[in-house]
């Protein structure tokens, strides 16, 4: 009778390690999910360091930096919890413990190399979505464009105007310098006034070149 017990609990111990097809498909549905989010936020920062140069930037809802820091935030998380539908259960399952040893410490060794490197773009890209104030300003006549304040000097501002449905080119001509010396970037308005558009943050006027196309 002993000998039956202890066999039905080995029995339920191997049930219970097992990993159910519910798991898997979570598990994968996780990770695909971190690799689809996480490979849409290295290929978005690329195309911001790629424009970056030439004066453009990203804007949609929100401008691009904050979007890749969402976007690796979201891989990140749904990474962990993949692993943790699948990882455990599949490592218990092996039989032998040396082995099963070796390859729980290979796991933590390559989770926690990743981790580092995921860290490390995450930070990055936090600390450019922080430095990055872009407030989107609409018109009645529905144009629009993005005023930016860059740097440490409160009244330092640029304006970028549409180039393409998400991409705004920075305007040139104007001083991009207060004189009230503050320039307060999200209370501006946009009109159009004869065939100039105007700009209006604040006690600073700005009137855009025909270039906002």
């Amino acid at each position: 009778m002993e000998e039956v017990a202890v066999e039905s609990d080995g029995i339920l111990e191997l049930q219970d390690n097992k990993v159910s097809r519910k798991q898997l498909a979570w598990g994968f549905l996780l990770l695909a999910v971190a690799a689809i989010f996480g490979l849409g936020a290295g290929w978005l920062w690329a195309w911001l360091d790629q424009l970056s140069p030439s004066g453009q930037v990203v804007f949609f809802i929100v401008s691009g930096w904050p979007m890749v820091f969402c976007g690796f935030l979201i891989s990140g998380l749904s990474a962990v919890a993949g692993l943790l539908c699948l990882v455990p259960k599949m490592i218990t399952r092996i039989g032998r413990k040396g082995v099963r040893v070796s390859v729980r410490i290979l796991v933590h060794l390559g989770v926690t190399a990743a981790s580092l490197v995921w860290l490390g773009f995450w930070l990055i890209s936090g600390l450019n979505a922080l430095m990055s104030d872009y407030h989107k300003i609409n018109a009645e006549t529905g144009e629009s464009v993005v005023v930016s304040k860059p740097g440490f000097d409160p009244a330092d501002f640029v304006v970028y105007a549409p180039k393409s449905p998400f991409v705004y080119q920075r305007v040139d001509g104007i001083s991009g310098h207060s004189e009230s010396r503050l320039f307060v970037s999200d209370h501006c308005t946009l009109e159009r006034q004869d065939t100039a558009l105007t700009l209006t943050c604040g006690t600073d006027v700005v009137t855009l070149p025909n270039q906002t196309n």
